[in-house]
């Protein structure tokens, strides 16, 4: 029986304090378009870069050209 008070009064005061911290969040609000993001006076692009985090490389084998085959009309396309 004690054990099962003490769950209760666990969960109890998670609740409490989880329902206090959400009350605070109040100014969060949803965006839905990227504008919402941008300040009312517009914004100046001051630098510019590129900053990579990853680089990926990427390997494939080069065939090599083989001979032409040997023989016959010596594959010339051009018969007259």
């Amino acid at each position: 029986m004690e054990l099962i008070l003490v769950i209760f009064f666990s969960l109890l005061i998670a609740f409490i304090v989880c329902m206090a911290l959400r009350s605070q969040m109040k100014t969060a609000k949803i965006a839905t378009t990227a504008k919402d993001y941008i300040p009312k006076g517009g914004f100046k692009l001051t630098a510019q870069g590129d900053v990579f985090l990853y680089k990926t490389t990427s390997r494939r084998k080069i065939e090599k050209n083989t001979p032409p085959p040997t023989g016959g009309n010596g594959g010339s396309p051009d018969r007259r």
